[in-house]
């Protein structure tokens, strides 16, 4: 599938992309527009305007991807814990966090975006530090870490 979401991605939409290729969509395919663009016909809209795929005041872009495509994996759920103490608890305030989690996320995927030549690039980057951040939740859980 051909998805399609806003230009220079961020925590939670590289959280998201992350979660559409590794639980919903492996084949996905990105395009990277501006809000004011037209969505490609055939496209899945996400986080841009009129997009049933968004954020809300309570729940971030990962959160309703979880909830669309029912998602029950406990790693995956501490994963949108994290992203939503800086995205809607904290309100993308670093002094208001309560997880500490959630600022090394912050700080290592907007570092991808000042590094990154392009989206195409921040995406990939992305990708493995989210895989790295599964894994390293996922050996905590099992106590293995």
């Amino acid at each position: 599938m051909r998805w399609v979401t806003r230009h220079e991605p961020h925590v939670d939409r590289c959280a998201s992309i992350w979660l559409i290729k590794t639980r919903i969509d492996p084949d996905a395919v990105f395009d990277f527009i501006s809000r004011d663009n037209p969505i490609p016909g055939g496209a899945i809209p996400f986080t841009l305007p009129g997009a049933e795929i968004q954020p809300t005041e309570t729940a971030t872009t990962f959160d309703t991807l979880i909830a669309k495509y029912r998602i029950e994996d406990p790693i995956i759920a501490r994963i949108a814990d994290i992203l939503r103490d800086f995205e809607i608890q904290a309100e993308e305030d670093l002094d208001r966090l309560t997880m500490k989690e959630s600022a090394g996320v912050y700080y290592i995927l907007r570092g991808l975006a000042r590094t990154s030549r392009s989206d195409a690039e921040i995406v990939s980057k992305s990708l493995i530090v989210m895989d790295a951040l599964y894994a390293e939740l996922k050996a905590r859980a099992e106590g293995t870490s």
